[in-house]
């Protein structure tokens, strides 16, 4: 990745990695200016706090999350491929990413309920999701219409939420596989 220019970004882009990788709470402000190269006015002036810093990193990254899945899903041509291309996505970015898990639960899990804004970004990241596979979902034929689209997609947004989470917590990519298949024969009926 390339080195931002601005303060701003530099900022973002150190804290988003800071907070990834070793977390929220375990990251100082202090820390992240350091590695960003930037005077603490900075932070001030483009933030406000660590608090807004950490609202502005989960709206970064679900904007490059979503760049990034929307990507793979758009380079498949069959309906099928293009449900289980959000799959194939964590088959890749999983390892790469040392198996550290959702960054939007791994940011809610440590913040509780004590950040309403951030809880509130975590939620909307969520929500958006759930409505992108079942959108992937009923762009397979039959589907549209069919009494159990509904329960579908919401089973394949919690294998696919499922799957994260067992990666981070088997340290590979095998619960990804199984849900893949499980979405097969769920959709082998059609």
């Amino acid at each position: 990745m390339a080195r931002p220019g601005n303060p701003k970004e530099k900022i973002l882009a150190t804290a988003a990695r800071l907070f990834y990788e070793q977390g929220y709470n375990a990251t100082g402000i202090n820390q992240v200016l350091e590695e960003a190269g930037v005077a603490k006015a900075s932070l001030y002036s483009h933030f406000g706090s660590k608090d807004e810093l950490g609202l502005a990193y989960l709206k970064a990254a679900r904007q490059e999350w979503f760049q990034a899945v929307t990507a793979v899903v758009e380079a498949k041509i069959a309906p099928l491929d293009r449900l289980l291309a959000p799959f194939d996505f964590l088959e890749t970015q999983l390892p790469r990413q040392d198996f550290r898990g959702c960054r939007f639960i791994n940011m809610l899990a440590e913040i509780g309920g004590s950040h309403k804004e951030m809880q509130q970004q975590v939620a909307e990241h969520k929500r958006k999701l759930r409505r992108y596979l079942h959108q992937l979902l009923l762009a397979i034929p039959g589907v549209e219409g069919h009494p159990a689209a509904d329960t579908w997609a919401d089973t394949i947004y919690l294998l696919f939420e499922g799957a994260i989470v067992e990666t981070k917590v088997f340290r590979d990519i095998w619960p990804v596989k199984a849900a893949k298949k499980t979405i097969k024969h769920l959709l082998s009926k059609l």
